[in-house]
């Protein structure tokens, strides 16, 4: 598991050098379900929950997204309306990309188009894992799969930046039922669980528990 930054070096080298256009605070929204995608971001500072919400009112955390990567691109390529919503979950900085700012980026630089779609086949591959996961994983193989899906690289370790809630909202399964499985993990040896984060261990025996 490859720290998402090294993985796109020229998305990296590109957007970072841009200044930043937003810069919200806890808990402000970046866009909402069933806007029109004038833009994508690029995440410079901070982690953005990603989520969608029922017609009742129901939200369902999709993604959770730290330094380095993109959002909202689906609905800015396809140009039809965002089907989910965008909020911060700390301090954050991000580089709104529009469509003529992105014609002028890939003109000087083409590997950034192929890292573009890169990045789409990926999300494309890890929604269909997720929602397989979500038919036929038991609750811990779901939280398995995530952690191993949401690690990058910190310090050294492979670090999960997520809540006991936002993994809970993610899989599906209560805050109760992932601090019990996190628990059970960390006295296997799988992970180490700190304030808002999940150092993950034991890389192999989470991908056996995930099925990958």
């Amino acid at each position: 598991m490859e720290n998402k930054l090294h993985i796109h070096r020229e998305i990296q080298r590109i957007f970072e050098s841009e200044p930043a256009t937003k810069k919200l605070t806890k808990g402000d929204i970046i866009y909402y379900q069933g806007d029109k995608a004038e833009s994508f971001y690029y995440l410079k500072k901070g982690r953005v929950r990603v989520y969608m919400t029922s017609p009742d009112g129901v939200e369902k955390t999709l993604s959770t997204a730290t330094q380095g990567e993109i959002l909202g691109e689906a609905a800015f390529f396809d140009k039809m309306p965002r089907v989910s919503s965008a909020s911060a979950l700390t301090s954050t900085e991000l580089v709104a990309i529009n469509e003529p700012k992105l014609v002028t980026l890939i003109k000087e630089s083409p590997q950034l188009a192929l890292e573009l779609l890169e990045i789409q086949a990926t999300r494309i591959r890890q929604l269909s894992t997720q929602i397989d996961a979500m038919t036929f994983l038991q609750a811990d193989g779901r939280i398995a799969q995530l952690l191993l899906q949401s690690a990058h690289t910190e310090d050294g370790k492979q670090t999960v930046s997520l809540t006991h809630e936002e993994i809970a909202s993610t899989v599906g399964v209560s805050r109760v039922t992932v601090s019990n499985i996190l628990n059970d993990f960390a006295k296997n040896g799988y992970v180490k669980t700190k304030y808002r984060k999940v150092v993950v261990l034991n890389t192999n025996a989470l991908e056996e528990i995930a099925g990958v």
